[in-house]
């Protein structure tokens, strides 16, 4: 224990730095490793790399909401597909100035002109979304394109007055998209603010976009992230029709969300929408909890019965499972009684889970500046570890050698705690003292009956 410790907290402070959130603004970076530098938009969500033509080279998406790519971006997950033209190619358009800078409010704006005709991208770091503005004195052709991870990514194309798209189309269209899959993996999305003529055409499994910008120019919305529910909800996109589809899982996504998004609407605070949100499902979860608590708490109280057991037949196994069996019996325990509660409710955590880690809250709590994003310094994985190891010393009842696992496997588990949103943390630190609370009431009810072998 004391050799594991040696090794895993120095680690720990090598890795603080590595895991501190990144500030939103522009870098010069090689992406591609093409002997050229991109400027590349750093965002939480994902980092953006335009060339110098106004087009962009480069959409990778982060697995965890503020990490850093560190310009490594040979393993990221890249929207741009490779081999295609690149999205934002605008017909006879070779930009004599590029204009990189940071807005008022933050977002990270790039400008591309040539004469009249002037190409802006606005990108908001919180989001996964951009704003594309085409300013142009005379029609002009824009061609966009995805999706990368994919041989053959789902494309989608949705006229205007239609509910239902179509893998390709031409005309009005309400909006074009390239998904790895129809519900999961990643989503390109390209939504033109008014009636605009889109073609999209399938060649060798690649969805090339053709946009008729007439001469005045032409505004867009495009997002390109995790191709799943709540983050199209938090985009708002989940309206767009044949979009996404919601399965079970889903529809039960949407309903924690608007749990937690009216206890927001009532307090005004997304720190108490998660504590309510968090009492609710833990009362509804209680019975299931119980179940699973008194059954743990039983095993550990019969526990010197059974060591018993094992040193008595500890050199015929048939034995010692049959003695084993009877006194589970006779004390009424089932030890798959608390395995069967925590199957059932690990469905619902995980949806929780995935609700809290994909929303975006756009505010802090205390010495939180964004429940979106981790903590900055690191108390709350600190809490978590410590209301983990009280959970385990209180259902291990004493037991030395589960109460030492217990936390060695909390002290490796705080690498991944160090990275989860703080709303995700909060949860968890919340659910864990309730859990504490069940605890204690049944070990006191416990404590109170005698145990005998019979």
């Amino acid at each position: 224990m004391k050799s594991a410790l040696r090794f895993i907290v120095p680690l720990a402070f090598l890795l603080l730095p590595a895991l501190a959130a990144v500030q939103p603004g522009w870098q010069e970076i090689d992406v591609n490793k093409d002997g050229k530098t991109e400027h590349v938009a750093i965002t939480y969500l994902a980092d953006i790399a335009f060339n110098q033509q106004g087009q962009i080279v480069g959409w990778y998406v982060k697995q965890y909401r503020g990490s850093s790519f560190g310009g490594n971006y040979d393993r990221a997950p890249n929207l741009v597909r490779p081999g295609v033209s690149a999205p934002g190619t605008l017909s006879g358009f070779n930009p004599e100035n590029a204009d990189f800078a940071v807005g008022a409010n933050g977002d990270l704006i790039a400008r591309f002109t040539q004469g009249d005709t002037t190409v802006t991208y606005t990108i908001h770091p919180r989001l996964l979304t951009l704003d594309l503005e085409v300013k142009t004195p005379t029609p002009r052709t824009l061609t966009w394109s995805g999706i990368g991870g994919t041989d053959t990514p789902v494309t989608k194309w949705l006229g205007q007055g239609s509910t239902t798209p179509t893998n390709s189309g031409s005309g009005a269209a309400r909006y074009v998209s390239w998904q790895t899959q129809p519900t999961k993996g990643y989503a390109l999305v390209l939504i033109p603010r008014d009636i605009t003529p889109i073609s999209l055409n399938v060649q060798n499994g690649a969805g090339i976009a053709q946009i008729q910008i007439p001469a005045g120019g032409e505004d867009f919305k495009v997002y390109g992230g995790q191709n799943e529910m709540v983050r199209l909800h938090v985009e708002r996109l989940l309206e767009l029709p044949g979009l996404f589809t919601p399965d079970i899982w889903g529809r039960l996504s949407l309903g924690l969300l608007w749990v937690m998004e009216t206890g927001h609407r009532y307090t005004g605070s997304w720190f108490l929408a998660i504590v309510f949100l968090t009492i609710l499902v833990r009362l509804l979860l209680w019975p299931l909890m119980h179940q699973q608590y008194k059954s743990m708490a039983e095993i550990q109280r019969i526990q010197p019965l059974i060591e018993e057991i094992n040193k008595k037949y500890k050199d015929n196994q048939e034995k010692r499972t049959e003695a084993t069996m009877k006194l589970y019996q006779e004390h009424k325990v089932n030890p798959a009684a608390g395995c069967l509660p925590l199957f059932l409710q690990m469905p619902i955590l995980f949806v929780l889970w995935k609700v809290i880690s994909n929303y975006e809250f756009s505010q802090g709590f205390l010495w939180l500046p964004d429940l979106a994003l981790p903590d900055p310094y690191y108390i709350l994985p600190v809490l978590y570890v410590a209301s983990m190891i009280a959970s385990t010393w209180l259902s291990a009842h004493g037991n030395q050698s589960a109460i030492r696992q217990g936390i060695f496997i909390n002290l490796i588990f705080i690498f991944l705690v160090l990275q989860f949103p703080s709303g995700v943390t909060i949860y968890w630190i919340l659910s864990t003292l309730i859990s504490l609370g069940q605890q204690v009431l049944i070990n006191r009810s416990l404590a109170a009956r005698p145990v005998a072998a019979k």
